[in-house]
């Protein structure tokens, strides 16, 4: 086991968010080894045969998981994958970002048996979806939430520690020396919730190219679908959009008014030079000049107005995206984030 390695749970494959080979690549500037587990990783049988079979029961009314408890199944699995990786790769430390439905505390003490030191968390979900936060918190030797909602930091163990955080080589602005050539008026990337969907409906008579998962509510939705341009966007095609786009929308999942927490676009798309639409969070405030840098709206007509004004005011959307892109040169990055993480861990 080297002094310097470190397992990292999370999303790793071509059409998913980059984060964890973000925080992969930082560890390895620092010095670590790494070792990228997927936790998207399934048996075969869970996709050819218990998800069907979920699927069909489902429909039929019935509630339970058929095959939980299978070693087969969707939990039982990773948890055989990632005590695997753990004995071959031997890190000292394991890093699970996001929380996963299969880390309990069984595993962590497997983990533990197996050599490692520390088994640490970063909670990246919004506020509105951590629930079992102080619970889950109390399985790990170390524990970081991305927001500040719903936990007292000394009683609970739970340090802060913000999601966004810059990745030139993932977001990049491809027209720094050169005028920048529009493809596409206004753009919202993510998929579907119900907050988005409240503000969608309202700009269906504007020029809004929609990527990611709204399949269900588009099926039946005419006029939404016309706006739908594909399941999602990751790579480079993302970074096309971004960087050819007039307007880039955000919409969180949750209220940032009234609940903590950004979403890592405030950070990625200001990091293309691209134009940030996002919805007003007093901690934008703590990064960027609003109105300045970026560009806010608090309510459905708010949005609509200055989607308009600035579609039609082109030097003044790009003075603005360009203020904002020259303080994402200034803001923190990945690595930042994960030199604080190693800091706390070699503390705890």
């Amino acid at each position: 086991m080297s002094d310097r390695s470190v397992l990292i749970s999370y999303f790793f494959g071509d059409d998913m968010i980059p984060l964890g080979r973000s925080c992969a690549n930082a560890f390895r500037q620092l010095g670590y080894d790494v070792y990228c587990f997927n936790s998207q990783v399934e048996s075969k049988w869970e996709r050819t045969l218990l998800k069907p079979v979920n699927r069909l029961a489902r429909g039929l009314g019935h509630k339970e998981q058929i095959g939980a408890a299978l070693p087969i199944s969707k939990v039982n699995f990773k948890k055989q994958m990632i005590r695997r990786a753990t004995l071959e790769f031997r890190p000292r430390w394991v890093f699970i970002i996001r929380a996963h439905e299969f880390v309990d505390e069984e595993l962590v003490h497997d983990l533990h048996r197996c050599g490692v030191e520390k088994v640490f968390a970063w909670r990246v979900d919004g506020p509105l979806d951590t629930n079992d936060l102080l619970a889950d918190a109390k399985i790990y030797d170390a524990y970081f939430c991305s927001h500040r909602h719903g936990y007292d930091s000394q009683s609970a163990k739970i340090r802060y520690l913000p999601v966004y955080g810059m990745d030139f080589s993932v977001y990049r602005n491809l027209y720094v020396d050169a005028p920048r050539e529009y493809n596409r008026d206004m753009v919202l990337v993510g998929g579907h919730n119900p907050r988005r969907q409240r503000f969608v409906d309202h700009l269906l008579d504007l020029p809004l190219d929609i990527y990611g998962k709204w399949g269900k509510q588009s099926r039946l939705n005419f006029a939404l679908r016309q706006h739908v341009k594909a399941r999602g966007a990751w790579g480079e095609a993302l970074l096309d959009i971004y960087n050819t786009s007039k307007i880039v929308l955000n919409i969180s999942g949750w209220d940032p008014s009234r609940y903590t927490g950004l979403n890592q676009r405030v950070f990625d798309v200001p990091a293309t030079g691209a134009f940030l639409m996002t919805d007003y969070s007093p901690e934008l405030e703590e990064h960027y000049k609003v109105g300045e840098e970026i560009v806010c709206f608090s309510e459905i007509e708010e949005l609509r107005q200055k989607a308009r004004y600035f579609l039609e005011h082109d030097a003044q959307r790009e003075t603005i995206a360009r203020k904002g892109y020259e303080k994402a040169l200034t803001l923190p990055t990945i690595g930042d984030r994960m030199r604080t993480v190693i800091e706390h861990i070699n503390e705890v």
